[in-house]
């Protein structure tokens, strides 16, 4: 890795993919509540790595909006890589589709 950002990225980016395309399909569906669950699982997996890797270094990484610690870069990036992910699954399995909730 060029950077300690190239590596947070990636590591978001592997957990994201897997998650989005395996994982929520298969165990939450149009489900919120499974879905909001799995994916706090999946932004404490991404916070486990990263955080193994650099907890304690006092290395600090670069946003546009300024220098945040490990923990803060890797949860503002994991969100931010996420919801172009989340609104193409909530389209894809129409997660907010009232028509069908409702019998109609």
């Amino acid at each position: 890795m060029n950077s300690p950002e190239q590596f947070v990225l990636l590591v978001n980016a592997v957990i994201l993919g897997f998650a989005y395309l395996v994982v929520y399909p298969r165990f939450a569906g149009r489900d919120q509540t499974r879905l909001a669950i799995n994916d706090l699982i999946a932004n404490g997996c991404a916070l486990l790595v990263v955080g193994v890797s650099y907890a304690g270094t006092g290395q600090h990484f670069d946003l546009l909006l300024g220098e945040f610690g490990w923990f803060g870069f890797t949860l503002a990036t994991f969100l931010l890589m996420e919801i172009p992910l989340f609104l193409w699954y909530a389209r894809r399995y129409r997660i907010f589709d009232r028509e069908e909730d409702e019998g109609g």
